[in-house]
């Protein structure tokens, strides 16, 4: 029995996981819904960011859900939401998304743009999206669909020109993980000692 806690949630960072968030993709768009392989990968993947669901299986990462984010000036737009066969019965794709949010509140995006089938418009109202009234529907292979937004809150740590720099620099999506937050804490350890050297320094003259 697979519970939440045997399945991880990663932003894809190496050619295995973006490999991985492609094979889902191809599993569930190409080989279950019959879009074309050359309109599914439609060349934005080498510009956005993939989100990949996993269960790790000893040394093997097994991916059973992603999705894809680009960015535009003053939104995030979610797509190419997909999960395997076996679990569009968990919290899979809620996961994902939820992941989602936060990885761009942590950029300092308000707002979520998404599309989704008509028939599924009020699933998505439960989740807190809401039609964008005023923006054409979609027809596209066979579906229409139609564009939806969901505010999400204010991160107070949003990345900004005035963030250390060490975070400017770090792995994408892993700026406050346990590891990065380590580094932070060294390095004020570090400027805290230098301080009461000097200090020491001055009143022994």
């Amino acid at each position: 029995m697979i519970s939440d806690k045997d399945i991880k949630i990663e932003l894809a960072t190496s050619e295995d996981l973006y490999k991985a968030a492609k094979s889902v993709r191809k599993q569930v768009f190409v080989k279950e819904l019959g879009i074309p392989e050359d309109k599914e990968f439609d060349g934005n993947d080498f510009c956005s960011a993939h989100v990949v669901a996993y269960i790790q299986k000893r040394h093997r990462k097994l991916p059973i859900g992603t999705m894809r984010i680009r960015f535009f000036s003053d939104f995030a737009k979610f797509e190419r939401m997909a999960v395997t066969r076996n679990f569009r019965k968990t919290n899979v794709s809620e996961n994902i998304m939820q992941y989602g949010f936060e990885y761009v509140a942590q950029k300092g995006y308000r707002k979520v743009y998404g599309m989704c089938k008509q028939e599924l418009l009020s699933r998505w109202q439960r989740c807190g999206y809401h039609e964008i009234k005023e923006a054409d529907k979609v027809e596209q292979n066979g579906m229409t669909l139609i564009p939806i937004c969901r505010d999400i809150p204010q991160n107070e740590c949003a990345l900004t020109m005035l963030s250390n720099p060490s975070l400017l620099t770090a792995k994408e999506g892993h700026w406050f993980d346990d590891s990065q937050k380590g580094k932070e804490n060294s390095k004020v350890e570090t400027v805290f000692m230098k301080l009461k050297r000097l200090k020491q320094e001055y009143l022994n003259g």
